[in-house]
């Protein structure tokens, strides 16, 4: 029967964080996951928090740790170290960062011509929040027979945008590829592939370079399809050859940026002896009183069971699953039956998903102590060898706040070291 002295449930940003630093403590980390999670669809940034009004990461956590019950009460002071080791473990995996938490919070263009806040990005995004230089203009390049990228749509709407100090002009064209017009699923990781070969790479950005405007200076937006495993090669060589200023914008699912900000990570669990299982729930929970002691997952034969000494939960919120309503119209934690804070079913969409408050059901999720444990109604702890991770927790609005990197980053980290400093105690104590 395998063991280990910590199962992370969830693959994650918040499972992979806590794996890894488990991990480089010195654990035996066994991570599990019912399948990937939201780095697969999510713009590949890091979002730490921009409520409205917030000037820079900073300034919107100071705004949020201050409103009852939401997580940056307890995580604020894990932040700084938490992402400063991811940023750390990214760029060592090749996959450099540019921004901190100081950065201030610029719009970024998203694939339909909107506008959202961001300070932390891919470097492939970073020069979309540089200041923008008088007559400079915008250029949405995007390729042709590519459904998941529409430059004249999203040219059009940023131009009806306020963007205050934004480019002095936008604008849009289209580059035929060659070699892909006979292809049916024409996705953007079908595209990120063909641009890691080095031989179509050069006939492609040819045929980018040649659909440029020749009355720049342009700023030149593309789908964030340059290169999978070879993307900052790929960039450097477009960036080059185009001899315009360059930036990546993520597009629809599968989300190239978060897919290669997870292979990143999975990679760095992988390097430091995690191991991994993806694909199977879990299935039962042996508990001894208030103590975890084993979970089985369902394996294509039986379910596999793996004793553990502690155990993060990182299987996300209402969207990654982790939370699911049930047909009464209660809300359940589908691993452990935590209970759950969440507001009444009449009152869940309350509100206005795209407003400055989003709607009440965002802010559903496990209460936990100091620790990160589970809590009850009475504040009493439930499961005491169990710490809650990422968007699971409740009291925050992450879609509005745009908290739940930051969230996911610094919970992950603060369990890490509470577990891992417990088990230091207990080692000491039985030495001496």
């Amino acid at each position: 029967m395998p063991s280990a002295d910590v199962v992370v449930i969830g693959a994650g940003l918040a499972g992979l964080t806590a794996a890894i630093e488990l991990a480089e403590r010195g654990a035996t980390v066994q991570l599990v996951a019912k399948g990937m999670a939201a780095t697969h669809w999510a713009h590949g940034g890091i979002d730490v928090a921009a409520p409205v009004g917030a000037r820079s990461p900073a300034n919107g956590v100071s705004r949020l740790r201050a409103r009852a019950g939401h997580p940056y009460a307890i995580l604020e002071p894990d932040l700084g170290a938490a992402l400063a080791g991811t940023l750390a473990c990214l760029a060592d995996g090749g996959l450099a960062y540019r921004g901190d938490l100081r950065a201030p919070l610029r719009p970024f263009p998203t694939p339909i011509g909107g506008l959202r806040p961001a300070a932390i990005v891919p470097a492939g995004q970073a020069p979309a929040l540089e200041p923008w230089a008088p007559g400079e203009g915008l250029l949405l390049l995007g390729i042709e027979r590519f459904r998941d990228f529409w430059p004249q749509y999203a040219a059009r709407n940023l131009a009806r945008r306020a963007w205050a100090r934004g480019p002095s002009r936008i604008a849009s064209a289209v580059a035929a590829l060659p070699g892909i017009g006979g292809l049916h699923n024409l996705n953007s990781l079908v595209l990120a592939r063909r641009f890691d070969d080095p031989s179509w790479r050069a006939e492609a950005i040819a045929a980018l370079r040649a659909a440029i405007p020749g009355d720049g200076p342009w700023r030149v937006g593309v789908p964030a399809v340059l290169g999978m495993e070879r993307h900052a090669e790929v960039l450097a060589e477009v960036t080059e050859a185009i001899a315009h200023p360059v930036f990546e914008i993520p597009t629809l699912p599968p989300s190239i940026p978060g897919l290669r900000l997870f292979d990143v990570l999975r990679a760095r669990a992988g390097a430091v002896g995690v191991r991994t299982q993806v694909g199977f729930e879990v299935a039962e929970v042996e508990r001894d009183g208030d103590t975890v002691t084993a979970i089985a997952t369902r394996t294509a034969a039986r379910p596999l069971r793996i004793m553990a000494r502690d155990v993060v939960l990182a299987t996300g919120g209402i969207g990654g699953g982790g939370l699911r309503g049930r047909r009464d119209g209660s809300l359940e934690e589908r691993v452990f039956g935590l209970p759950l804070a969440a507001p009444a079913r009449a009152e869940w969409l309350r509100g206005d998903l795209y407003g400055a408050n989003g709607v009440a059901l965002e802010s559903a999720g496990i209460r936990v102590d100091d620790e990160l444990r589970p809590i009850g109604p009475r504040g009493e702890v439930v499961l005491r060898n169990v710490r809650v991770a990422g968007s699971a927790l409740a009291g925050m609005r992450y879609l509005v706040e745009r908290c739940g990197d930051g969230v996911a980053l610094a919970s992950a980290y603060r369990a890490a070291r509470l577990i891992a400093g417990a088990a230091d105690a207990a080692r000491t104590a039985v030495a001496s």
